[in-house]
Order: C-alpha cells, then sequence, then structure tokens
C-alpha cells in the first residue's frame, strides 16, 4: 500500500514514533493533505535540539519555528560538545525571540556556561504566561551573594513556574540574615526547586524559603558556611527533600525541625555518621509525617580494629522495630579497608532498596553486615546509571555478588576481570563508555574483549579512550566497530590530565583514523591535534561529523572567545578556511578548546 493512502488514524500512529524535527524534515510539503495532518500532529509539540546538525538546524529555525511558535510547548537546547553555541543562535534569530512562544510550558537549557546568558534567558522567559518547568543543567556557573539575589529575583518574574532545576554552584560567602525581599521578589507558584551544589548561611536558606513560600521539594548538595550562624525559619510546605550534606550534621536536626511535614527524605551524609537509635529518635520529634526515608553514610570510623564489633553495632542500632516494620528498610555497611598505611579505612552505610545514582566501589571491602534476612544472594543496584569499573574491581567474594542492570556511563579498565559480565550483566541501556587500559596487566585480549562487549551495546552513542596513544595503542581503532556509535572522544584521558602530556594526532594517524568504520559514522569528534592542516583534513575526510573538539599544538591564538575575539589566530585561519555557516568559537573554561560546529 502506498503511504498517501493509509487512512488518517494510521498516518498518526507512524508520526507519534518519530520527533517534530524529523516530520518536518521527512514529510513537510510532500503534499497538502501530509502538511495539514502534520500541523495538527504538531500542536502541542516538542522540540529537541540536541545532538542535531547545523544544517538540520539552520532548516527548521529558518523555514518552520515562525509558523509553528503559537503551538511550540517545549523546548530543549544546548550548548554542549555536539551544539556548541546553539542557544545563542537560537536567541539570536531574526524571524522570532524566545518570548514569542506564548504557549511554551517548558523549557530546558544544557552548557548555559555563563551567567550573563542564563540572565538574558531568564528575562526572555519572563514574558511566557504559560511557562511551568525552567531546567538548566551542566552550567558550571558559580553564583555569589549579588548573583543569588539577583537569580531569585527573576525567578520571581516567572509568575507561572511550578519546577525549576538550577545546577549551578552557589557559595555564598556573605551571610544574608539582613536581607529582606520585596513583594516583587517572591515566587508563590513554585513548588519544585534543585539548585545542585550549596555553600552557603542559614541566612541564605532562609532568603530562598521567604521568596519561595509554597516550596513543596527542595533538592540541593549542601555544605554550610562554618563562620556565620543562625536560626532557620520554619516552613510548613515542604514534604520532599533530597540532600547532599558535606560536614553540616550537626545543623541537619536543626533543618528538619523547620520542616514539620515532611513526608519524603532521601540523604547522604558525607565523613558524618548517625546510628539506628539516633535517626528514630531525630525523625520522630522533628518529622513525625515522615512516610519514606532513603539514607547513605560515608565515613571514615574513628579507629581501624574490631571491624566486625563496629559494624554489629552499627547494624544492631537498625535492628528494629522502627526500621524494619515501619518503615521498612533494611540496612547494609560494608567495611573498605587499605594495605596502604597512610590511606584510613572507610565505612558505607546505607538503606535497602539501593535507590542512589553511583555506588562506591573498592577491591578492599573486608567486611559487610546486613539486617537483611536474604541479603547474602546478591545485591541489586537497579538505580545506578554511572559506574566506575577498574580491572581489578570486585574481585572480592562481597563485592563480586553485587549486580547493574541499567547503567547509562561506564568507565572501564581492561583487560576487564570475570566478574565483570556477571556484575554488569545487561548493557541494553549503555549510552556512553570510557576506554583505559591497565598497563600491569596481560594486555594480549583487550582488542577482542572490547570488541565482544561493543556487540552487547546497542544503543551506545560515545566511546571515549584514554589514557591512549596512537603511537603505541593495544586497540587498533581501524579494527574496532559498532553501529550505534556517533562521538568519539580521542583526547587521551579524563580533564584533569593536562593538554600539554597528551599524545597528538599528526596526518599520519589520522589517515589511519579515516579508515576506520568508527571514524567514517562519526558525528561529533573530540582530539588533539599536532597541525592546523590535520583539523581542515579531518573535516575533509570524516563525511558524517557535524561538531569537532580540538586542540592544537600549533596554536598562537589569542585565547578568548572567537566572537569577542576576531584577532584569535587559530579561530581566524579556521574561519577563513571552512564554509561560511560553520560556527568557530573557543571555550576559555575547558584547556582553551576550540569548538566547531560545521554541517
Amino acid at each position: 500500500m502506498i503511504f498517501e493512502e493509509l487512512p488518517n488514524e494510521k498516518i498518526y500512529e507512524i508520526f507519534d514514533y518519530l520527533s517534530a524535527i524529523d516530520l518536518l524534515r521527512y514529510f513537510f510539503n510532500l503534499n497538502s493533505r501530509l502538511n495539514a495532518l502534520l500541523y495538527q500532529q504538531l500542536n502541542k509539540s516538542h522540540f529537541d535540539f540536541r545532538r542535531i546538525s547545523k544544517v538540520n538546524f539552520d532548516y527548521i529555525c529558518e523555514k518552520h519555528i515562525s509558523s509553528l511558535i503559537d503551538r511550540i510547548t517545549s523546548i530543549h537546547l544546548s550548548n554542549d560538545d555536539h551544539t556548541p553555541r546553539q542557544i545563542q543562535l537560537f536567541l539570536a534569530r531574526d524571524n522570532f525571540k524566545l518570548k514569542q512562544f506564548i504557549h511554551l510550558q517548558s523549557i530546558s537549557l544544557s552548557y548555559v556556561r555563563t551567567k550573563k546568558l542564563l540572565d538574558q534567558i531568564m528575562i526572555e522567559c519572563s514574558y511566557l504566561p504559560c511557562l511551568t518547568h525552567f531546567r538548566s543543567c551542566n552550567d558550571r556557573i558559580k553564583m555569589y551573594r549579588d548573583d543569588a539575589e539577583h537569580f531569585i529575583h527573576r525567578l520571581s518574574k516567572l509568575s507561572k513556574l511550578i519546577y525549576c532545576y538550577l545546577n549551578m554552584d552557589w557559595e555564598l560567602e556573605v551571610d544574608l540574615v539582613d536581607f529582606s525581599p520585596n513583594k516583587s521578589d517572591i515566587n508563590t507558584s513554585l513548588k519544585h526547586l534543585t539548585i545542585g551544589k550549596v555553600i552557603c548561611s542559614v541566612g541564605a536558606i532562609n532568603l530562598l524559603y521567604q521568596c519561595i513560600p509554597n516550596l513543596q521539594s527542595l533538592s540541593m548538595n549542601y555544605t554550610i558556611n562554618y563562620k556565620i550562624y543562625g536560626l532557620l525559619i520554619p516552613n510548613l510546605s515542604i514534604t520532599r527533600l533530597e540532600i547532599i550534606l558535606h560536614g553540616a550534621i550537626y545543623k541537619f536536626n536543626d533543618m528538619l525541625k523547620t520542616m514539620p511535614n515532611l513526608h519524603y527524605l532521601t540523604c547522604t551524609l558525607f565523613d558524618d555518621y548517625i546510628n539506628g537509635n539516633q535517626w528514630e529518635e531525630m525523625i520522630r520529634k522533628s518529622v513525625p509525617k515522615l512516610k519514606t526515608i532513603n539514607i547513605q553514610m560515608k565515613y571514615e570510623p574513628s579507629n581501624n580494629k574490631n571491624e566486625e564489633v563496629q559494624l554489629n553495632e552499627i547494624i544492631e542500632s537498625f535492628r528494629t522495630e522502627f526500621w524494619i516494620n515501619e518503615y521498612q528498610r533494611f540496612i547494609r555497611c560494608h567495611w573498605y579497608s587499605s594495605a596502604k598505611q597512610d590511606k584510613p579505612s572507610f565505612v558505607n552505610v546505607f538503606t535497602l532498596p539501593y535507590i542512589f545514582d553511583d555506588f562506591y566501589d573498592s577491591t578492599e571491602c573486608v567486611l559487610t553486615k546486613s539486617t537483611c534476612p536474604y541479603d547474602n544472594e546478591y545485591l541489586r543496584c537497579n538505580r545506578v546509571i554511572n559506574l566506575y569499573y577498574q580491572s581489578s574491581s570486585f574481585t572480592d567474594s562481597i563485592l563480586s555478588r553485587v549486580r547493574f542492570n541499567n547503567i547509562r556511563s561506564l568507565s572501564l579498565s581492561f583487560p576487564i576481570n570475570k566478574q565483570f559480565l556477571s556484575v554488569v550483566s545487561n548493557l541494553d541501556q549503555l549510552n556512553s563508555l570510557y576506554v583505559f587500559v591497565d598497563e600491569r596487566k596481560n594486555l594480549d585480549n583487550i582488542q577482542s574483549e572490547l570488541q565482544y562487549l561493543l556487540d552487547r551495546t546497542p544503543f551506545l552513542y560515545s566511546l571515549s579512550f584514554g589514557p591512549w596513544s596512537p603511537f603505541k595503542s593495544h586497540i587498533p581503532l581501524k579494527e574496532i566497530t559498532c553501529a550505534s556509535v556517533r562521538q568519539l572522544d580521542l583526547r587521551g584521558g579524563p580533564l584533569y590530565i593536562p593538554w600539554n602530556v597528551r599524545p597528538s594526532f599528526c596526518e599520519e594517524h589520522c589517515v589511519q583514523l579515516f579508515q576506520s568504520s568508527l571514524a567514517i559514522q562519526c558525528e561529533t569528534l573530540i582530539i588533539k591535534v599536532a597541525t592546523p592542516n590535520i583539523i581542515i583534513d579531518l573535516v575533509n575526510n570524516m563525511p558524517n561529523l557535524k561538531a569537532l573538539n580540538v586542540i592544537c599544538d600549533d596554536d598562537a591564538g589569542i585565547y578568548r572567545n572567537w566572537f569577542e575575539s576576531p584577532e584569535d589566530g587559530l579561530c581566524n585561519w579556521l574561519y577563513h578556511k571552512l564554509p561560511s555557516t560553520s560556527i568557530i568559537s573557543r571555550d576559555t573554561t575547558k584547556d582553551h578548546i576550540i569548538r566547531l560546529w560545521i554541517r
């Protein structure tokens, strides 16, 4: 049957499987009937511009956004490695402005990177009458006192906002006890707030409570400013708290006392420990309406003697009616000990079921105890999505029984040990893989091990190598295949390794790279090269390359953003060598890396 002859209901079913961007690319202007069905389908549509090509981004913005501006209810924009400066390009369009999206209900932003840009976006969002969700993540922005007051003021102008996620570092060295918000700074609609890492005083939290009086859920990574003291004001509206505490346990009970209507609590304590009886007393007195509690405590014991006695004391304090019957929570304890004298012991105490995103692993887990009667089989960690797995990890009899079934991001040391495929039994959800080689091990089978692993990852998008050298690689890139991979990170290690000690790709190595199937299908490449001409070779010889993030040894440029500093030598040279539609910028926050959005 011909597609155009299908009934409307069947066409709508097919449309449901495609994004708004793909619908416009593949079906627009085929005929008038499909156009009518298409625009009906795009009513209340979501536009996700992550990982889009430069050509398709320009096409959608130029040809379609203006005509759909009153139909779009959700947008996701990103300045990440795939789409550098996308957010600025979107805001600078002549044919539409963000404040014209009058039915927009949700906006998500990734890698905004600067306070100035975030401020510009929030100003335009203040004109949107239907906006209920605002999310800005991975920004690496630091907020200080004046910034905090300013952005709380901006939040107050988003009068319909219900959910807000600001993943930034708030460092408020100066107390805000004397600050009283104006009525214009109060947001009565906002109910759910995530504010990332917070180093601040009690007064700053009070300011937050005053400016958002109807807050119901709060999530933050909190370190109290020890120089400033004060009393928290009561907050009767908060019913859900997710908090990571760093050395602020002595204030935690005071914080809970201000939330008498709390129903849900997830708490991670670093460098602190509270036993089960203390938790029970604190909960009964401070948050008697609490229904659900999840805790994790990571701390160094006062001494390294009598590990079993110490863990038994912990376990017994949680083996009570309160924990097992009232809250239906079992506790598990891991004692990690090192043979190195300068490395202290470490204890991890957590509730079961395990609901946290990461898992502390070590080959030195010498003892475990649990209140769970069937805990001897294995520990399910279905909520863990990020895992660092060394070649010597999970080899002892205790940790070898841990199970991870939904890992999204995996850092993996090769050669892999025999426990790996039982510990990480399912790789169907894996999106990002970082591979590094343990040079102290037998390296004969690394290539076959990696290929075997890649064959089990149907949705792997990003593949990274490091520390990795094209000169003495144990993993010949041209012989590795994985049909789903679209991003290659060949920078040779994590960000903390200086660029000047990383290997550079020369022309010979790039010729080998071009012969690999991974390079042919690659859309985003991160790499260090020896000369500027290699950058042009990469663009010309990788047919599907959309974005390139590159460091060049021969780079005498002024380390500023190209859009602010045309005298930047290498950026200026690339500007004349690459197509005029290319976006060229220098990221001053990441080793002066040059970021190109080419196709």
